[in-house]
């Protein structure tokens, strides 16, 4: 009996995969700055954003850092809210 059929992913498909990928990691980063920027009224373009991995962006600016979990949603919303916030899996 033949094994699986092995499907070659075209290398259009995987551009437009990896495009979407960091437009997501974009946004969610400049998400996380602009939040941080409002909250402690700091100036967006002082504001430094770190990406952690797992959706998490650490912030820092004007003597302030917080570690955001950031998500994306339909039509490109993005939100960020502080990792305290985040209420544990049971």
């Amino acid at each position: 009996m033949p094994g699986p059929v092995k499907r070659a992913v075209s290398p259009l498909v995987m551009a437009a995969l990896v495009g979407l990928a960091a437009c997501a990691t974009a946004a969610m980063s400049t998400a996380a700055r602009d939040t941080l920027a409002k909250t402690s009224n700091c100036p967006a373009d002082q504001v430094k954003v770190e990406e952690l991995g797992d959706s998490k962006y650490r912030a820092s600016g004007c003597e302030k850092t917080e570690t955001y979990v950031c998500k994306a949603a339909e039509h490109a919303v993005v939100s960020c809210v502080p990792e305290s916030s985040v209420q544990p899996f049971k």
